[in-house]
């Protein structure tokens, strides 16, 4: 869940927070001023506090149930897990997850010593905190609505010890208490908070420190196998002393990128609006000056898709050979790889017209080629989707054998996808391939054909040995 996303959630659920705080307020006022003379007039700190909490607990419920459909029905009981597949991916995307996580239950530690002085206990506080996420996690399990994960009982809990510690941290900062252990309990405070960040350094160091990127593929637990028939239908080698070349990304810089979209505008008579220009993460885009071409280069690899919303004439039509679906290519100055295969898409919608030029893994040259190219035509409006990557050779590098990528198999070590309760798995083939690891290099790995529980799927096994 990205941040913008996470702001929309507050600002909705923050209304309806609002709305139950102003019902409150309304039974506070009609009922119990009324019905209990000697009531104890409100702390005006303590209202504020009430309402911030009140909201952040409706946003947090919102947030993590109520936003959910009713289609999860497992547990996650893996420690840690989420960490393991955030580092195999190593994507913002997963680690903002975990981020999120903890960041979601701050406030909650934060607020509660500011509301009650018994808060200030951090045994009372820390156990309701553990309780909260607890009744969420166990609430999306029985509701269907989120999978019930120790990772995010672990990860708010943290939250929550985070937010406490620093508060408490602030409130004796500010407080006028001069004792022989007040530098001691600062440091105690601070504690958790320079642990996470210490932590997240260290994490992000010792990934800049590797040689080579990680995969997705690799396992984030391993498998119970008690239970699973694991049989096979092919010989599987212990070959030895085997290498493999590992093959490297290449990637743009921004001004490699314009350059080509420049070179690419000028061959269709027009040009770059360089005032138009959008940078997003690792993809830049590009549109011409009378705006009817657009163009998205991508920096890893220098691939590309190409639009143009202008196209009069049915350039793209259903039947059309191989020859002639080139000769538009051509006049689009796009190149084909010889060694493509060639093929129609079909679609449900009459009026779109598709091909694919595809490369399976195609080492030539002493490079890999990889990937496909797309032309398609909806009315006047043209796309080509080069995805066809080329690599570049980097190294050769000592590899495991079958037999060593089955046995990691058959220990569990290997990514489930998310399939549970697995009770059989066919190996049908073995075949060496590569995959793309999360710093740009082809990396080699295993992928094993299986029927599992009758249902055809891949799984796949690193096969790099470990390097150091």
């Amino acid at each position: 869940m990205r941040l913008l996303q996470v702001i929309n959630l507050a600002r909705d659920y923050l209304g309806l927070g609002v709305i139950g705080l102003i019902f409150i307020g309304i039974i506070y006022i009609l009922f119990f001023r009324k019905f209990f003379k000697n009531h104890v007039k409100a702390n005006i700190k303590k209202v504020i506090v009430f309402c911030i909490l009140f909201c952040y607990i409706v946003i947090v419920i919102g947030a993590t149930i109520f936003i959910r459909a009713g289609v999860y029905e497992h547990a996650n009981l893996h420690l840690f897990s989420s960490y393991i597949e955030a580092w195999n991916n190593y994507s913002k995307s997963y680690w903002r997850n975990i981020i999120l996580n903890i960041l979601m239950f701050v406030p909650f530690g934060f607020l509660l010593p500011l509301f009650s002085e018994k808060f200030k206990k951090c045994y009372i506080t820390l156990s309701l905190g553990f309780l909260f996420t607890l009744g969420i996690e166990t609430t999306q399990y029985i509701t269907k609505r989120g999978i019930f994960e120790v990772d995010d009982i672990m990860n708010n809990f943290i939250g929550a010890l985070i937010g406490y510690s620093l508060v408490m941290f602030i409130l004796l900062i500010i407080s006028k208490e001069k004792t022989k252990l007040k530098s001691l309990k600062l440091i105690i405070y601070i504690l958790p908070t320079l642990i996470a960040i210490f932590a997240g350094y260290k994490i992000n160091n010792a990934y800049n420190m590797q040689e080579f990127g990680n995969l997705s593929s690799n396992y984030n637990y391993k498998y119970d196998m008690s239970k699973v028939s694991l049989k096979s239908n092919v010989k599987i080698y212990d070959n030895e002393d085997k290498q493999k070349m590992v093959y490297k990304l290449k990637r743009l810089s921004a001004d490699e990128a314009l350059e080509f979209a420049e070179n690419f505008f000028e061959k269709l008579e027009t040009e770059v609006d360089k005032s138009n220009i959008v940078i997003h993460n690792n993809e830049i885009m590009y549109s011409s000056i009378d705006d009817r071409y657009k163009m998205t280069v991508y920096l890893n690899g220098g691939v590309y898709n190409f639009t143009d919303y202008k196209c009069n004439d049915k350039l793209i039509n259903q039947d059309m050979d191989e020859e002639s679906v080139k000769k538009v290519l051509n006049d689009y100055n796009v190149g084909q790889y010889n060694h493509s295969q060639f093929e129609q898409e079909i679609e449900d919608r009459e009026k779109l017209s598709s091909y694919n030029f595809r490369v399976d893994l195609d080492e030539k040259d002493n490079k890999l080629i990889d990937g496909y190219l797309n032309i398609n035509q909806f009315n006047k409006i043209l796309s080509i989707y080069n995805y066809i990557y080329t690599y570049n050779p980097y190294g050769k590098y000592k590899i495991i054998s079958e037999k060593e990528a089955y046995n990691k198999l058959k220990e569990g070590k290997f990514n489930s996808y998310e399939l549970y309760n697995i009770k059989s798995i066919l190996i049908r083939s073995i075949k060496l391939c590569y995959q793309l690891d999360s710093k740009g290099y082809y990396q080699p790995v295993y992928r094993f054909e299986c029927t599992i529980d009758g249902d055809g799927r891949s799984i796949f096994i690193p096969a790099l040995e470990d390097i150091k």
